[in-house]
């Protein structure tokens, strides 16, 4: 008896096809009979999915294009030479605010923005470079400080951010990192930018939501040469014609951060030309021109006087002509990159008036803090110049580069002198809080609400207003839980209050306003400013408060601490309270510096890390800590050939291990400036082979490098100067070297042809 199995039992005897047919039917019929005999298992009336959340009716579109390092006088609107039509345009048609304030440094604005919060009580004490494990000073803000894009997108907005973000900490920026900490995890929808402080416009690390995006990726049109201003307003009006062609019904919320004018002030060829010589009489000429223009729009009152130079600024007729010939060159380049921000801006501003909705979208303009110090006395061709311990009186390098500035060779900010220019009328810097540091411009433009087109608005405001002016706008609250979590309570007011005709007259809404950075410490309170300048290291008690009438002396030129102790006393207790309601202590003083930034603990320990391909884009702070420490690299090869092995950082500084016509070689660049090569002697074998690098930092300054090929030594040499405090601003990568190259012997990203096994990198410990 045959035995059949349960296929074959089963099997009818039926033609192939003729089967098909009818089991096609049959399951046809049987299918469409249980259907319709079936309870459907949703309907839109179905209590248990929750219709989408509209927004009431009227609620704007909302843009907030944030500038980076732009003082009070570096808009044309506000009394500046420089070129921002388009800007101007829409302060034109809104309104400009005299007497406007945020955060002295980039990331505290920032929080203090997006959350309505002031910085210290959401845990942004300072940037995130900073982050010292108090909880005033974390990185990032606290979850229990919601954004304007959490509430926003709860009431049925869409939600994207480009450009800078600068509010995680620097330990998460890595594939493992927690989302609550990059903006897909604070209330955006989208997010195209970059992370840290500044970024190159012709090579920058971009992220799309939390996963990083080759060069290549960034350049859609190979023949046109790329810039990220120009790249993140492409991706501004991509999202919002996106969102027009598919929930027009719903309004959007649009971020947009731009790189200008933070350093490298870099600009296209035909502005950096359009530039050349309008800068030739210098920053004293440009703040006296600028306060006269300010006095005429009415930003300043009459009578206004320019305060006494910032410590260290040279009057423009005391300088060599060989400084006067780079110095000015420096401010050529910063104004071709505000000009061409500015007009990548207007590409965006052209498409919401293109499509009508540029009436119904309330479009915020401002900066981050007042204009930047960190080009010092002299300028900087290349930032990372401030790690690299140059000597004091040293021409910073402009002389040699004056034709680069401003272009893809160079990593550019422009002297002190022009600091002080960009910040007119007001004294100090970024980095202070006398005005200088905390006042800069804000524009409101919203045709269908704003109806004193043109006008100026003199109450005291702070960045911490502009969630709750937001939220009016749209007409969301902000619910007192967040995704499950208890919210702080905002410490903003709205400014809409101030967009009617008869907003000029009205009186303000803030009394008391709290600043602290660095130790520096200020409290606005009815007009008056009491405020310190502190000394790094110097005792908080031994710091002498100044005391200022700002209503009748916005540029803080007559102290009035010893006329009016009493005034003086008052301020001080308002700052106690204050400092303690936002979580101000404890204070930290400590700065960058050749050797005493701020090391973060989490990384600070390791000693050995084995990275095993592909590992690329690692951040610098999550890189394994090499700053001011030995180290020996071991590259354990599979295969030979040519191309990069290792590559911690670019163009400006870092080292590199790569391989060139069959021989490894070391290549260490000191800010760009000193470079040295070390080349075996032996070239690789045609199988596995291992490559060393024993790099050992001299007692006297630089290091010893020793190259080895499979444990014999072919090639040794020695680095005059060493980086101290901080490698570089870009990436390591195993196997290649994307964005700028460590050594100009290779074009990035120079792929390993062999095969890499795996490399590991040892560093000595840290001295503490």
């Amino acid at each position: 008896m045959t035995h059949l199995s349960p296929r074959h039992r089963l099997q009818p005897r039926l033609p192939g096809p003729l089967f098909s047919a009818l089991v096609v039917f049959a399951l046809s019929f049987g299918a469409a009979a249980a259907l319709a005999a079936a309870a459907p298992a949703w309907s839109p009336a179905d209590a248990r999915w929750p219709a989408p959340v509209r927004p009431p009716a009227g609620a704007p579109n909302v843009l907030v294009v944030l500038w980076d390092d732009v003082g009070f006088g570096q808009f044309g609107c506000y009394g500046s030479p420089l070129a921002t039509p388009v800007v101007d345009r829409l302060a034109a048609g809104g309104l400009r605010y005299s007497n406007f304030h945020v955060n002295s440094v980039c990331s505290p604005t920032r929080a203090a923005l997006l959350t309505g919060r002031n910085a210290h009580a959401v845990g942004v004490g300072h940037i995130g470079e900073y982050a010292n494990g108090a909880r005033n000073n974390l990185g990032a803000p606290h979850l229990a400080a919601g954004t304007i894009a959490d509430y926003l997108r709860a009431g049925g907005y869409a939600t994207a951010a480009f450009g800078k973000w600068h509010l995680a900490p620097m330990s998460e920026l890595n594939a493992s990192a927690d989302a609550a900490y990059w903006p897909t995890g604070r209330g955006f929808d989208h997010f195209y930018g970059f992370m840290g402080g500044d970024m190159s416009q012709f090579a920058p690390e971009i992220y799309s939501g939390r996963e990083r995006v080759l060069p290549q990726a960034t350049r859609p049109d190979a023949t046109a040469p790329y810039f990220m201003d120009a790249d993140l307003c492409d991706r501004t009006i991509a999202f919002m014609a996106q969102h027009r062609a598919t929930a027009p019904e719903r309004p959007f919320f649009a971020y947009l951060s731009l790189g200008a004018g933070h350093a490298p002030h870099h600009a296209p060829p035909d502005l950096l030309a359009k530039w050349r010589g309008r800068f030739d009489a210098g920053w004293d000429v440009y703040r006296e021109q600028t306060l006269a223009r300010q006095i005429e729009l009415g930003l300043v009152p009459r009578g206004t006087v320019l305060p006494p130079a910032n410590p260290g600024v040279k009057p423009w007729a005391a300088l060599s002509p060989e400084e006067r010939r780079v110095f000015a060159r420096y401010y050529e380049s910063f104004a071709a990159c505000m000009e061409s921000a500015d007009r990548e801006l207007g590409r965006v501003i052209a498409w919401l008036e293109r499509t009508g909705q540029l009436r119904d979208t309330l479009i915020l303009v401002l900066s981050d803090n007042g204009a930047s110090p960190e080009g010092g006395p002299e300028g900087i061709w290349n930032e990372m110049r401030l790690f690299a311990a140059n000597k004091p009186g040293v021409f910073a390098g402009g002389a040699e580069r004056v034709d680069q500035l401003g272009g893809p060779l160079t990593y550019p900010t422009y002297p002190i002198g022009w600091t002080q220019a960009g910040n007119t009328p007001f004294r100090r810097t970024k980095g202070s809080v006398h005005e200088g540091g905390i006042r800069v411009p804000l524009i409101a433009h919203w045709p269908a609400k704003i109806g004193a087109a043109g006008e100026i608005r003199g109450q005291f405001h702070h960045v911490v207003d502009l969630l709750p002016t937001l939220l009016e706008a749209a007409q969301i609250p902000a619910p007192p839980t967040l995704a499950g979590r208890p919210q702080l309570p905002l410490a903003g007011n709205s400014l809409a209050y101030t967009w009617p005709k008869e907003g000029a007259a009205a009186p303000g809404r803030r009394e008391t306003q709290y600043f602290e950075i660095h130790g520096h410490r200020a409290l606005w309170h009815r007009g008056w400013k009491a405020v310190t300048f502190h000394e790094s290291g110097r005792p908080y008690e031994q710091d002498r408060w100044e005391l200022y009438h700002l209503d009748a002396d916005p540029t803080e030129s007559r102290d009035l601490a010893r006329e009016r102790p009493e005034q003086l006393a008052a301020l001080l207790a308002l700052w106690e309270r204050e400092a303690a309601a936002n979580e101000v202590y404890p204070l930290d003083d400590r700065r960058a510096g050749p050797r005493d930034m701020i090391r973060p603990a989490w990384n600070g320990d390791r000693t050995r890390v084995v990275y095993v391909p592909p590992v690329a884009g690692l951040h610098k702070f999550t890189a394994l800590e090499r700053r001011d420490r030995s180290m020996k690299i071991t590259a354990r090869l599979a295969a030979g050939g040519d191309g990069v092995v290792l590559a911690h950082g670019g163009r400006f500084a870092g080292y590199a291990l790569y391989v060139r016509d069959g021989r490894p070689v070391f290549h260490y660049n000191y800010a760009g400036e000193q470079r040295t090569t070390v080349t075996s002697a032996e070239p690789l074998p045609p199988g596995p082979s291992t490559v060393e690098v024993d790099f050992q930092l001299a007692p006297a300054g630089g290091a010893e490098v020793v190259l080895r090929l499979d444990g014999r030594e072919t090639g040794r040499g020695r680095v005059p100067e060493a980086m101290s405090g901080n490698i570089s601003h870009e990436t390591l990568d195993i196997g290649a070297d994307y964005y700028t190259p460590v050594s100009e012997d290779y074009t990035p990203p120079f792929a390993f042809r062999g095969s890499i096994l795996d490399v590991t990198v040892e560093t000595t410990p840290l001295v503490r």
